[in-house]
């Protein structure tokens, strides 16, 4: 296994993508064991599209006389040990590691780092939220998914992901959709994830009511067929498009009228669906921006206890993003695209 170092000077404030550089998996890690599962998630990402592993760690202690010389000396001699550590765990799975050591804010560096290694994934790590933590504002990986450019992987679940890259079970996905370019991108990629493996694909689209009644109006024969028309309308649209995405093995369309915040509808039937994975678009907001917006990708990615993968929606719009797996269908591609059962499993 092959390891190369990046430098520990400070993350600069913004930093550009370069278009030639060529594309990576790339992890941030505190060296914690839910990191560690993540790290191993990633290394198997890495393997299955023969890219290099950028591991990241960010020490948030930007001011050199924060801390006593020596104490910044045996915290970095740590690091430096845990990606020893992390390096000969990975050893066996042959794949390159690029070590990235940095100062800095942690989402700032795992953004910069991101740009600048034209990152093709981002793998973080998130336990699993329950009781009060559930209502606290999120954080490091929560700003991180909202803002990158690339799609992000949010681990809570190791377990089904790994046995899925080692080829000893099928992953079982749900996409949250609309007619938006975040959905668009959301399908694109859940289309990627089953060129690299066996995939259930669930796409559920969540549809709003038209019309709020109130019990002073009561809408007419003509209103109803009206709203059922477009309905219907829209329906047939939505399968023909998640046709064209995804195909029709081995996938499926819900399409259900919601009330409320869709957030919790996706959360509700991906524990219905016992989907290991769910993906929702994003529209890459960052900073003020992500202030007085409702974001399904932020309810998701908050309160779901469950692997999410978020994806921008400009994630697919640079081609040497996914041009290693694009038009190289494997094996298991070529045999999932024939259905042997007409009409089972088809979009409905």
């Amino acid at each position: 296994m092959q390891t190369r170092y990046a430098s520990s000077e400070k993350v600069p404030e913004e930093a550009s993508r370069p278009t030639s550089a060529p594309a990576n998996i790339l992890c941030g890690t505190d060296f914690s064991d839910a990191s560690m599962q993540a790290v191993e998630v990633a290394a198997m990402f890495a393997k299955l599209v023969k890219e290099p592993l950028v591991l990241v760690h960010a020490a948030d202690e930007p001011l050199p006389g924060t801390l006593p010389g020596d104490l910044r000396d045996s915290l970095a001699l740590y690091a430096r040990s845990q990606y020893h550590h992390e390096r000969e765990r990975l050893r066996e799975l042959q794949i390159e590691l690029i070590e990235a050591f940095r100062a800095g804010p942690p989402d700032a560096v795992l953004l910069a780092e991101a740009a600048a290694s034209h990152a093709r994934l981002l793998v973080l790590a998130s336990g699993k939220r329950s009781g009060l933590s559930r209502w606290l504002p999120g954080g490091v990986v929560e700003r991180v998914a909202e803002a990158a450019d690339s799609p992000t992987l949010v681990v809570r679940d190791a377990a089904p992901l790994l046995r899925w890259t080692r080829g000893e079970r099928r992953l079982r996905v749900l996409v949250g959709a609309d007619f938006s370019a975040p959905s668009e991108a959301a399908l694109r990629w859940a289309a990627w994830l089953r060129q690299l493996g066996p995939c259930d694909i669930v796409v559920t689209y969540l549809e709003p009511s038209f019309i709020s009644y109130s019990v002073d109006f009561y809408p007419s024969l003509l209103t109803d067929e009206l709203v059922l028309a477009t309905r219907r309308k829209e329906e047939r649209l939505f399968r023909k498009r998640v046709r064209e995405l995804l195909g029709r093995s081995r996938v499926r369309v819900r399409f259900e009228a919601g009330w409320g915040y869709s957030d919790a509808h996706i959360i509700e039937l991906a524990a219905q669906e016992r989907a290991d994975l769910i993906v929702v678009g994003t529209h890459s907001r960052s900073g003020w921006q992500r202030f007085g917006h409702h974001s399904v990708s932020r309810g998701v990615l908050h309160y779901a206890p469950r692997n999410v993968a978020c994806v921008p929606g400009h994630a697919l719009q640079d081609p040497p993003l996914y041009s290693v797996i694009q038009n190289k269908p494997t094996n298991h591609q070529v045999h999932e695209n024939r259905n042997p059962h007409p009409g089972r499993n088809d979009p409905q």
